[in-house]
C-alpha cells in the first residue's frame, strides 16, 4: 500500500488531512452499519456498509471490520481488499487496507480498515447511503453457520472541521449448504407488440442427482416487458404435463397488484399433491408468456430469479440456486395497412366495402384480417377512417 494511503489509516492523520479538528463534538446518533449476507459454501456475495446520519452533515468516515477467517473479505487482483466505494457519494479518495499491517491476503489477515473521503468534494453524504461494498468469499470447506463481522473504530468528519463520534453496527455472514440444483430462467427475443414465452428449467449441479419433487421461485420483470395475465387473472404460466405436477400454481407479485399496471413479478410453485415423482435434470419446469407493448424501446430487459426453494420426497429442503434470464426486445413489426386485404400495399374500393361489412357484422373478420389494425378482434370506425385515408393517399 502506498505510504500516503497507509498514513491515512492512522486516525489522527486522517482527521488532520481531512481538515478536521482533533477534539470530538457531540453528534446525533451517527451510525456506520455493516450489513448481513447469506452465502452458500464455495460462493461469494457483496456486503454493503451503510451510513445513517440522522440529519448530521457527514463528509467522510472511517471504520474497521474484523472478520472470521472462515468468511474472509476477498482479495482483489492488486492484493488489496476487494471493496468498492459507492460512486454516488463521490468520495474518490476512499481507500481500503488489510490488517494487521503486512499480513498475507487470504492468509493471516483478520480485518479491513476503510477510509471514505474525497479531497475535492466536501458535500455531505446523504442519510441512508451505502458507503461501500466488500466481497465476501466463502471457501468450499467452511462449515454451515453464522459468522460475525465486528465493526469498530467508527468515526466521521463534519464540514465544519469537527470530528464526529459514531456508533458501529456489526454484521454477519450466514453460510448455507452448497446448492445441488439450480433454477434457470431463460433468455428470449420478442419483438414489441408480440407475445412470446420464456422457459424456466431445472439444472443439477452435482452428482449424485438429488431427488427434487417440488420447487418454488420468484421471477421479477420490468413493467415494460410484463408477464401477461390469463383469462382468470393469474399469470399466463404453465407447467408442462410431462413433469406430472398438476397442482402447480402461479401468482403475481406484490400480492394484490393489478396485472399490466403495478405487478413486478410472479411466484411459481411447481408440485403435485398426489405424487412424489422426481424432477429430472434439464427438465422445463414451466413457461411464462410476455407481451412487450409496441411502445417498449428495443433493448434487453432482465428476468430476475429469487426466493428459490426445493424439497425432496420427505419434505426436507434441497439447497438450490438460481440464474437470471432476460427478454431481448426488438423493434415492432409495422402496423398493417387498414383494409389492405390482399397485402398489396394499396386499398381498393372493394376492400373498403369489405371493411364496412365487417364493421356492420355482415361479413366475418377472416375475410380481411388487416381491417383489424390493433388486433383486438373487431373493426372500429377509427380503423375504417384509416382505411379511407389509405385508399386516398396510399398505405403509410
Amino acid at each position: 500500500m502506498p505510504l500516503m494511503v497507509r498514513r491515512l489509516f492512522d486516525t489522527s492523520v486522517l482527521l488532520a488531512v481531512a481538515g478536521c479538528a482533533l477534539l470530538p463534538t457531540p453528534a446525533r446518533a451517527i451510525s456506520i452499519d455493516v450489513g448481513t449476507a447469506t452465502i452458500p459454501m464455495g460462493r461469494d456475495a457483496m456486503l454493503p456498509v451503510t451510513l445513517h446520519t440522522m440529519g448530521t452533515a457527514v463528509i467522510g468516515t472511517v471504520n474497521r471490520i474484523d472478520f472470521d477467517r472462515a468468511t474472509p473479505i476477498a482479495t482483489g487482483a492488486d492484493g488489496t481488499p476487494d471493496c468498492a466505494v459507492n460512486p454516488r457519494i463521490r468520495k474518490a479518495a476512499t481507500a481500503f487496507a488489510f490488517l494487521p499491517v503486512g499480513c498475507v491476503a487470504a492468509g493471516d489477515c483478520e480485518s479491513v480498515r476503510v477510509l471514505v473521503v474525497a479531497f475535492d468534494n466536501l458535500d455531505p453524504i446523504a442519510d441512508g447511503s451505502v458507503l461501500y461494498t466488500c466481497r465476501i468469499a466463502v471457501p468450499a470447506d467452511t462449515p454451515v453457520g453464522v459468522y460475525p463481522l465486528h465493526n469498530t473504530e467508527a468515526s466521521a468528519s463534519a464540514p465544519n472541521n469537527m470530528t464526529l463520534a459514531a456508533t458501529a453496527g456489526d454484521g454477519s455472514v450466514e453460510v448455507t449448504p452448497a446448492p445441488v440444483m439450480s433454477i434457470d430462467v431463460g433468455t428470449i427475443t420478442a419483438p414489441a407488440a408480440t407475445t412470446a414465452s420464456f422457459p424456466v428449467t431445472l439444472r443439477v449441479l452435482g452428482m449424485p442427482a438429488p431427488d427434487v419433487v417440488a420447487v418454488q421461485n420468484d421471477v421479477g420483470f420490468d413493467t415494460r416487458t410484463p408477464i401477461v395475465a390469463a383469462v382468470d387473472g393469474t399469470p399466463a404460466c404453465t407447467a408442462p404435463a410431462a413433469i406430472s405436477k398438476p397442482s402447480s400454481s402461479f401468482r403475481y407479485l406484490p400480492f394484490g397488484c393489478t396485472p399490466g399496471i403495478d405487478c413486478t413479478g410472479i411466484r411459481a410453485l411447481v408440485f403435485s399433491s398426489a405424487s412424489t415423482f422426481p424432477l429430472a435434470d434439464g427438465v422445463t419446469l414451466y413457461t411464462c408468456a410476455v407481451a412487450p407493448p409496441r411502445t417498449t424501446p428495443p433493448g434487453s430487459y432482465p428476468l430476475v430469479a429469487s426466493g428459490v426453494e426445493a424439497s425432496d420426497p420427505f419434505g426436507d429442503p434441497v439447497p438450490a440456486d438460481a440464474t437470471n434470464g432476460a427478454i431481448a426486445v426488438s423493434p415492432a413489426m409495422p402496423l398493417p395497412c387498414a383494409c389492405d386485404c390482399n397485402g398489396d400495399q394499396r386499398v381498393s374500393i372493394d376492400e373498403l366495402l369489405i371493411g364496412v361489412d365487417i364493421l356492420t357484422q355482415s361479413a366475418a373478420l377472416s375475410e380481411c384480417p388487416n381491417a383489424d389494425v390493433n388486433q383486438d378482434g373487431r373493426v372500429s370506425v377509427d380503423e375504417l377512417v384509416r382505411a379511407v385515408d389509405a385508399a386516398l393517399n396510399g398505405c403509410p
